[in-house]
């Protein structure tokens, strides 16, 4: 008799697991699914989304892992409108997906963009713990002064496409606190392949930086790190 095949909660929950046998979560606790699907339903429901190459399986992996990292404070770089921002965040007003972040801050250069994102993460009742800059992330001083405990890249430049993920990380520079998760969306995406090929060579010669570990849930990939 042939086993059910896996979902894509198993998957995620697979996923958490190995990264924290490799050192780079402290937990490897399974997701609380209910919370991710009723949050699903607010997400769809009512935010402004005009595009976005984030897929059903990496919407559960980034919440799967903004459970498992349990980080004080967020920070994410190229947040667009926060549809991804939102799943590493999640809903403050449902406890079972707790504990969340003290503090989290998109830098979104699309003045715009940013707009539609502060309308849409309002629901997510963070209220001030949850802020926007219009900011360029390649620049140390569009970052917060407190210490990051998860970092999201996600820029995309119109020349330089993902380029800017090096100079982002460099502008984090000593605000990644030890233990530190360090997430960086598209190195699947063949175009991109330059811009991550130095992206990684600079992770792996990091002595502030491990991995990085090639998550490759769907055409886009997840590229994981961790700082030590």
């Amino acid at each position: 008799m042939s086993s059910a095949p896996a979902t894509y909660e198993d998957i995620v929950d697979g996923v958490v697991a190995t990264l924290h046998q490799k050192g780079a979560l402290a937990t490897a606790a399974p997701a609380p699914w209910g919370a991710f699907l009723r949050m699903s339903n607010l997400v769809h429901e009512q935010f402004e989304i005009p595009s976005t190459t984030i897929t059903p399986i990496m919407r559960r992996v980034l919440f799967g892992l903004g459970c498992a990292a349990r980080a004080a404070n967020v920070v994410g770089v190229g947040t667009f409108v926060g549809y991804a921002l939102a799943w590493l965040v999640r809903d403050r007003d449902d406890p079972s997906s707790a504990p969340f972040a003290e503090t989290a801050y998109a830098i979104e250069i699309d003045a715009e963009a940013n707009r539609v994102a502060r309308r849409n993460c309002a629901l997510l009742n963070h209220g001030p713990r949850l802020s926007f800059a219009d900011a360029d992330g390649t620049v140390p001083a569009s970052y917060p002064v407190w210490p990051i405990d998860l970092l999201y890249l996600d820029l995309d430049d119109a020349h330089e496409r993902k380029a800017g993920y090096v100079h982002a990380l460099e502008a984090a520079g000593d605000r990644l606190r030890s233990g530190a998760l360090v997430l960086a969306h598209d190195p699947c995406v063949p175009q991109f392949a330059e811009s991550f090929a130095a992206y990684h060579e600079y992770v792996r010669t990091s002595d502030r930086l491990c991995g990085p570990w090639i998550l490759p849930v769907d055409e886009c990939g997840l590229s994981v790190a961790s700082a030590v």
